[in-house]
Order: C-alpha cells, then sequence, then structure tokens
C-alpha cells in the first residue's frame, strides 16, 4: 500500500489516512505498553534474576543511558539514508524482541549489560524513528504535523498508564520469562505494523534535490550546521528533563520518608497525571499553531516552577493529588510541542532531527542520577524540588535568549508571533 505523491487524487483519502492513523496508534501503543514494562521491571530482574547489588544496577543504567545516546544518533542518521524509513522502525523493534529474548534466558550480568545497552538501546531509537517517520507523513500528505504528533504523542502516554500495572501483575503471577515473553510479542506486532502495515511514503519532489545534499551530509558535519538558537531550545528541553526526572526518582522518597504517607499514594498521583496528559496533549496540539508553540512551551515551564516550588509545601495527599493539574499540563506542553519545532530546524533530514531531540532524555537521566543523590544526601529529599525549581528558571533563561537572537532563520511560529525578530 503506498501513497502517491502530493497532489495525487488519492494522497488525503479518508480511507487510507484513517488506515494509517490507526495502525500508527497501535503500533505505539504497543511500544509504549512494552518500553513501560522494560523501564518498571528491569531493576528487580537484575536484582531477582540476575542476583546484581545496587551498584551494578546503577551501572547498568548508566551503561544504557549513555548508549542510547550514541545509538539513537547514529539510527537517525542511518534511517535518513534509507530509501524506506519502514526499515528502521522494524529494525529498532525487533532489537527490543532480541533484548526480550535475551532477559529470558540470560542471567549473567556482563552478558545481560552487554545486550541491554546495545538491544534496548537501539530499541530506544524507535520513538524517534517513529516521530520521523510521522513527520515525512505529515509532508507528504499535507497534513498539519503539530496535532498529528501530539495525537500519536499521547497515545504513547496512555501505553504507560497501562503498561506498569499489567507488567507487574504478570511479574507476580508469571515471572520473569513469561512477562518477557509478552513484551517481545507486543515489539513483534510493532515491527509487522511498522514494516508491513504502514503505507510507504514518496517524498514531494521540490524537496528532492536538498535531501540528496543533505544525505551526503556526515553526523558531525550536521550537528555543526544545527542553529545555535535550537541548542538553545534543547539546552532548555535538557535542564526541564532533568527536573522532571529528579522528580520522578524524588517523590517516591520525598512522600514516604518525609511525609509518612503510603507509598500507594504515588502510584496514585502518577496515575492522575497521565491519565491528564492524554486529553491535555490533543488539545495542546489542535491550539498550538495558532497560539504559538514557542510561548506555550514557555508558559508552561513557568508553570513547571510554580509546580516544583508549590511541593515542599504540600504535605498532604489532597495537596499532591491537586498538584498533579500543574503538573500534567506543562508535562504535556513539553513533551510535545519542541519536537516538532527541534525537526523543522535541524538539517540532516527528520530521522535525524528527531534522533538529536530523543538524545535528550537518556542525558537527562543521568544528570538526574547524580544530582539526586548529591543534593538530597546533604539537604533532604524535600529540598531537591527548589533544585527542580532552579532548573526550570534556567530553561526559562535559555528560552529567552533563543528569542533574543539575530541573524538566524526563525521558525514560523515565530515569525508569526514574534515580529520584531528577523526571519
Amino acid at each position: 500500500m503506498k501513497l502517491a505523491r502530493p497532489g495525487a487524487p488519492d494522497s488525503n483519502r479518508p480511507n487510507a489516512l484513517g488506515r494509517t492513523a490507526m495502525t500508527l496508534s497501535i503500533a505505539t501503543g504497543c511500544y509504549a505498553i512494552a518500553m513501560s514494562v522494560f523501564g518498571t521491571t528491569t531493576s528487580l530482574f537484575l536484582a531477582d534474576a540476575v542476583g546484581a547489588g545496587p551498584g551494578l544496577i546503577g551501572l547498568y543504567f548508566t551503561g544504557c543511558a549513555v548508549a542510547a545516546v550514541g545509538i539513537s544518533l547514529a539510527a537517525g542518521w542511518l534511517s535518513d539514508r534509507l530509501t524506506d524509513r519502514r526499515v528502521a522502525l522494524a529494525v529498532t523493534a525487533m532489537a527490543g524482541v532480541a533484548g526480550a529474548v535475551s532477559f529470558i534466558t540470560i542471567r549473567d550480568y556482563a552478558v545481560v549489560f552487554a545486550t541491554g545497552a546495545v538491544l534496548i538501546s537501539l530499541n530506544d531509537a524507535y520513538i524517534s524513528q517513529l516521530f520521523a517517520y510521522i513527520k515525512d507523513f505529515a509532508d507528504s500528505t499535507g497534513r498539519e504535523l503539530t496535532s498529528f504528533s501530539s495525537g500519536v504523542r499521547s497515545i504513547f502516554s496512555a501505553g504507560w498508564v497501562i503498561g506498569p500495572p499489567a507488567g507487574l501483575f504478570l511479574l507476580a503471577h508469571l515471572g520473569f520469562g513469561l512477562m518477557y515473553t509478552s513484551t517481545a510479542c507486543l515489539l513483534v506486532i510493532t515491527a509487522v505494523l511498522g514494516r508491513w502495515f504502514l503505507p510507504a511514503l514518496t517524498p514531494p519532489p521540490a524537496g528532492a534535490k536538498i535531501d540528496n545534499q543533505r544525505h551526503r551530509l556526515g553526523l558531525l558535519q550536521i550537528m555543526a550546521k544545527v542553529p545555535r538558537r535550537t541548542w538553545l531550545l534543547l539546552g532548555a528541553v535538557i535542564a526541564v528533563n532533568v527536573a522532571d526526572q529528579i522528580y520522578i526518582i524524588n517523590v517516591a522518597l520525598y512522600v514516604t520518608k518525609d511525609l509518612h504517607l503510603s507509598a500507594t499514594l504515588v502510584g496514585l498521583m502518577a496515575g492522575a497525571c497521565a491519565a491528564l496528559e492524554i486529553p491535555l496533549m490533543i488539545v495542546v496540539g489542535r491550539v498550538a499553531d495558532r497560539l504559538g508553540k514557542l510561548r506555550l512551551v514557555s508558559g508552561a515551564v513557568v508553570l513547571a516552577i510554580v509546580f516544583f516550588c508549590l511541593l515542599p509545601a504540600a504535605g498532604s495527599a489532597t495537596a499532591l493529588i491537586a498538584l498533579q493539574v500543574p503538573n500534567a499540563i506543562w508535562t504535556a506542553v513539553v513533551t510535545s510541542l519542541p519536537m516538532v519545532v527541534v525537526q523543522r530546524e535541524v538539517p540532516g533530514g527528520s530521522g535525524t532531527a528527531s534522533a538529536l531531540y530523543s538524545a535528550t532524555f537518556p542525558v537527562a537521566q543521568l544528570l538526574a542520577g547524580a544530582v539526586t543523590g548529591v543534593v538530597a544526601a546533604q539537604a533532604g529529599y524535600r529540598n531537591v524540588f527548589w533544585i527542580c525549581a532552579g532548573l526550570c528558571t534556567l530553561a526559562v533563561a535559555l528560552l529567552l535568549t533563543r528569542m533574543t537572537l539575530r541573524g538566524t532563520p526563525a521558525t514560523s511560529d515565530e515569525q508569526a508571533h514574534a515580529p520584531a525578530e528577523k526571519p
């Protein structure tokens, strides 16, 4: 099944678009559930099945985060040289299948470390390839990218609502083997849908010459051509993601150790936030181009500052649950809109751009682990949230600096909403 070039009579047929949207939704949901199972059970697998201690568990996640940055960027660069991005979707998904199989069969720490660092990190690159395909699809069919991308992102969030409890249920009743077998099956479905059920895309003829020139660029050359304004945006995203990762690491300890409340409350907070994010992402996608993507991102980061400043004062379950409303709002904006801007500004193809954006997450995980341990040990769990507020303040400063740049190409969003800035 192929979509014709833009302008062909069948390029925007409702049935074809509907099938593609459905396929993307199912593939995204299967992948999100699988990755949420990996994310919430790997530490238990290393401790209980492999027999690794806390130091080796920490080393595993550090190694995987480092590997993920390089593998994601390399996979993005290579994918832009493929004639069919669906191959990259299938390969990255099948890497996750191989990783799950290794978790089923291997109990040696060194081998698990090596396979996890390579296979699971390559599987992590699937999400950047998925959003690269979404951009290519939007460009080929004339669809509006922001709302389409936000809709898929909301499905990814829904998968993280379903996956952790389902994975832990399977673990408790069936063990690691059958749990990871189920995960592998989901990733096989993801690979099959990505390779054979999504339409092949034909790039617009007008961009062919530009694309060929970009494809001859090496990865380092592409990095050198990334605009300064984009690096500032990526820096802001990293700062906010570090704050978010610190919150994820610290909040359970704050609730149980400082406030002496039940650990169940932490699960309720996470579930409430994720459930609110889903409709919010859809709404954000629909209004972003009208209100201005960078304006919304800046406002969301300011809201994040307020959220982190209020957390140390929240001493009850009611207050903590209520704070998930602003938490969900800023998260819905920051996790969906910056990627669209980066995709439009980074040269070298949508795969490289999406991979560069996705690389901010493992970088943030590395920084968050180091910062949380040091600050919590010296100042206590409550005061860690002030560091989060400071990081978000840094993100606002970077975004404001971006707005003051002159002589660099502005996005269409900034051209529309910041007339004083040179195009």
